[in-house]
């Protein structure tokens, strides 16, 4: 993987990462998404750059840090080794991270750069966590993927995480050529890094 310049999403960036995500989601945010992003406690979007080329991202994810508003949906739901584990216990107390969005130019896959942003995500709400809102080894991390997103898919059951819920349909009502079913997918951060 070539070196990358990683930095939170600024103001200046906004219209350049909606364009890619644009290019390589099929959601068109709006633009308040990306300035919630810069301004919003426990949101950030992370941008990769070529180091050659500092103004031109090659990929992106956004994520939020979670107050356990899903917790029981995610507790009842964790899959871990394929199947169900109902010894799994999550405190009320322990934050968890939402990836928003992730997505890598197709030139960049498969050079472990998804990978380092999802890590990276993990790093940024570490550091930033105040003692009330504190991230564990055991913390969860999830994400919605659409059901016919299938690179997706394999990428995240390849960094450890569980499909775990059946199919959620009309997931992206926002698409342009009708809505997509989605499917819940959850990780534990120690397993996923």
């Amino acid at each position: 993987m070539a070196s990358l310049v990683i930095k939170p999403l600024t103001s200046p960036d906004i219209p350049k990462v909606r364009a890619l995500h644009s290019c390589l989601l099929p959601v068109n945010y709006p633009t308040s998404f990306f300035i919630q992003l810069t301004l919003l406690t426990g949101r950030v979007c992370l941008v990769a750059c070529h180091p050659t080329n500092p103004t031109e991202p090659v990929a992106f994810v956004s994520a939020s840090l979670q107050e356990n508003p899903r917790v029981n949906d995610l507790t009842k739901s964790l899959v871990l080794d394929g199947k169900i584990n109902p010894d799994t216990k999550i405190s009320q107390d322990t934050p968890h991270i939402e990836i928003l969005t992730l997505g890598v130019l197709p030139a960049y896959q498969q050079q472990g750069i998804a990978r380092l942003l999802v890590q990276q995500v993990y790093d940024y709400f570490r550091e930033h966590s105040t003692p009330s809102r504190k991230l564990s080894d055991s913390s969860l991390i999830h994400t919605n993927v659409a059901t016919s997103n299938v690179p997706a898919l394999t990428f995240y059951e390849r960094i450890g995480f569980k499909v775990a819920s059946g199919v959620i349909r009309n997931l992206y009502r926002a698409c342009p050529h009708g809505s997509k079913d989605g499917y819940l997918l959850v990780g534990r951060l120690s397993a996923c890094m």
